[in-house]
């Protein structure tokens, strides 16, 4: 109970702890207001996660990880020693290291088609990156907006929905054209007298993460 005083003559009124609505005092029988009305409790409506669909977040989310630590990792290995990144050449032996960029190859001999190629890599793997955030994020946004925790326009909602195949197709294609890029130019410019230029153990992960979850994308449309 709650005891307040009639806003017309002063007398305690005694009411429950929810009460809410119009009264009148018992003293006076002036009329007052009182209290709030309960809100509603929102009710989610969103189904259980299929197996499916958690498999492609899980693997959605791995392909992102996996591209943004690809910005910096070897990509193919030449000759034990030398590695190829999106950013340039990568030297190590007997524990020292150099590194050579896309663009200063240029001014060296010889090094211009390397260096042409190297860049549309290094592009082709920025633009991977960047669409494979943008489908996470449009995987958060379905969620969160399926799970009543976001408010977003139709038009927002129809793009997030949309643009999924589209986002997850995108850094399968560019990370492929990437590597055969700056593949072609390493044949080209150095031939096999470096030794054969294998990918490494990262790219052929990444490669295996990015077609894996293009795959499940498909399955989740086709059981939608």
């Amino acid at each position: 109970m709650v005891e307040i005083l009639c806003p017309h003559c002063d007398a305690e009124i005694e009411l429950d702890d929810d009460a809410y609505g119009e009264f009148s005092c018992p003293v006076c029988d002036g009329e007052f207001e009182w209290g709030e009305a309960p809100k509603a409790v929102r009710k989610s409506t969103t189904e259980p996660m299929s197996g499916i669909v958690a498999l492609s977040h899980a693997l959605h989310g791995a392909g992102a990880l996996m591209l943004i630590i690809g910005l910096f990792a070897s990509w193919i290995t030449l000759g034990g020693f030398i590695e190829i990144t999106p950013f340039g050449i990568r030297a190590s032996l007997f524990g020292y290291s150099e590194s050579v960029g896309w663009f200063s190859m240029f001014g060296e001999p010889e090094g211009g088609l390397i260096a042409i190629t190297g860049i549309f890599f290094m592009i082709l793997t920025l633009v991977a990156v960047i669409s494979q955030i943008t489908h996470v994020a449009f995987r958060v946004m379905l969620h969160m907006m399926d799970s009543g925790n976001l408010d977003i326009s139709m038009e927002m909602a129809y793009r997030a929905y949309h643009y999924r195949w589209h986002t997850s197709l995108i850094p399968l294609i560019c990370a492929i054209a990437g590597y055969v890029f700056v593949l072609i130019g390493i044949l080209i410019m150095l031939g096999l007298e470096a030794g054969f230029p294998w990918p490494s153990f990262f790219t052929i992960a990444l490669f295996g993460i990015l077609g894996s979850q293009f795959y499940m994308i498909n399955q989740e449309l086709m059981n939608e």
